[in-house]
């Protein structure tokens, strides 16, 4: 594959982007003031299967729908197999041999499996109301201690946090690998699209946080900065939440730079659509998305259940006709990841609406419905924390059960520490 002359100095042409949008595109990093410390080698040793593809999808109401997809090439099904590569890759170089995930569900599973390859340890809180995503065989053997939260949201992110600065180990998630790890996707769509019959409009994305599209679009801008792309190459973006827990479309929908208490719904998981975007109050990113947002273009819709129940069986057909198969759970037939689907009825949602109109291309990011299972049955943690000890004494619990010592954890905090640039 010839990269666009503009971009080449950026990518790795021995790596095809259905193996790895990590090694080909990692050079990109140096344009990024993300502070990211690993080398291709690094890289190299981290990959499994980071790959992603472009395809025609479907034509509706005269908007013609391609297909980017991020899921079914990737090790574990998810566009997180990025994240978990580049996480994997700077703890080798920094000879860390573990760290500590608070995940509710696609991140944690991919990287138990980078995790594995790696031989790190791997403390993984997840909320108790994901961990039908934990699937058993990805943890046979594996390097992960799974730990279940039964508590809210807020309370898995501190207990995790807590854990990591008690025993000095690096905590996951962080903003800056996150805009590293989605840096690599804004370069395949700017080569995937750039042949005249796949030339878009506008890009689609469900999300939590929205540090995906944030970190696309901060590389577009990174990218125009040093005269490599034109404004004119960049689409507009699209992006939707779960309605039951979507802060994002709330703010922008009234036209706020901000995130306030007045756009915070209280919680109903027994209401989500999808479980695992359970992120309530994303305000530190809403401020990065919304002004690029701004700038380039867009719109974002919040999706009903009645929208997914309307348009998701639509979808679904179309998947079949492509010869994609959805991943479903072998009890129930239900779809293991039903983030991707919220995706493609936000486009229908769009397109009825007039966000998305007719003789337009929109780019469809399926960012996971391929989830890899090898039990389709959930695994035991090995851990269950609940509202019996306050935070600390779980943390001094869970130090002594697995054999954990306190120590300062300045020597992890240039790895991870959730400084954005």
């Amino acid at each position: 594959m010839k990269p666009l002359d503009s971009i080449a100095p950026f990518v790795d042409t021995s790596v095809a982007w259905d193996q790895s949008l990590i090694l080909r595109y990692h050079r990109v990093f140096r344009l990024l003031d993300l502070q990211i410390a690993a080398t291709a080698e690094d890289f190299r040793a981290a990959s499994i299967s980071e790959g992603a593809r472009v395809v025609p999808f479907r034509e509706h109401e005269g908007v013609q729908i391609l297909l980017a997809d991020e899921s079914s090439l990737m090790a574990t099904g998810t566009y997180k197999d990025l994240d978990a590569c580049l996480v994997t890759a700077i703890l080798r170089h920094a000879g860390q041999p573990a760290l500590v995930v608070s995940s509710g569900g696609n991140l944690g599973y991919a990287l138990a499996a980078y995790a594995k390859q790696a031989g790190l340890r791997l403390y993984l809180f997840h909320p108790a109301t994901t961990g039908y995503k934990m699937d058993r065989g990805a943890f046979e053997g594996s390097t992960t201690t799974l730990i279940s939260v039964d508590l809210p949201e807020r309370q898995v992110k501190s207990l995790s946090a807590a854990f990591a600065r008690t025993y000095g180990l690096p905590l996951v998630p962080d903003i800056r690998w996150r805009l590293a790890a989605s840096a690599t996707r804004a370069m395949f769509l700017l080569e995937a699209t750039q042949g005249a019959e796949l030339q878009v409009d506008c890009i689609a994305q469900t999300m939590c946080a929205g540090f995906g599209p944030a970190g696309v679009y901060n590389c577009f801008s990174e990218l125009m900065r040093e005269g490599v792309v034109r404004r004119s190459q960049v689409p507009r973006f699209l992006g939707f939440q779960q309605d039951a827990n979507a802060p994002m479309v709330r703010a922008w929908r009234a036209g706020d730079r901000e995130i306030g208490t007045h756009h915070i719904v209280e919680p109903e998981p027994e209401h989500y659509i999808e479980p695992g975007l359970y992120n309530i109050n994303p305000e530190r990113n809403y401020t990065r998305l919304f002004d690029l947002m701004r700038y380039y273009g867009g719109d974002m819709l919040g999706v009903t259940t009645a929208d997914y129940e309307h348009h998701a069986p639509q979808l679904e057909r179309w998947f079949e006709a492509i010869g994609l198969e959805l991943g479903r759970s072998e009890e129930t037939g239900d779809l293991l990841e039903k983030t991707g689907i919220i995706t493609g009825v936000g486009i229908l949602k769009a397109i009825q609406e007039g966000l998305v109109r007719r003789g337009e291309r929109v780019l469809y990011l399926m960012t996971g419905g391929f989830r890899r299972v090898a039990t389709q049955e959930p695994a035991r943690p090995d851990v269950r924390v609940d509202a019996a000890h306050p935070e600390d004494v779980w943390v001094k619990e869970l130090g002594a059960r697995f054999g954990l010592v306190p120590r300062n954890r300045r020597a992890a905090d240039h790895l991870f520490g959730d400084k954005p640039r």
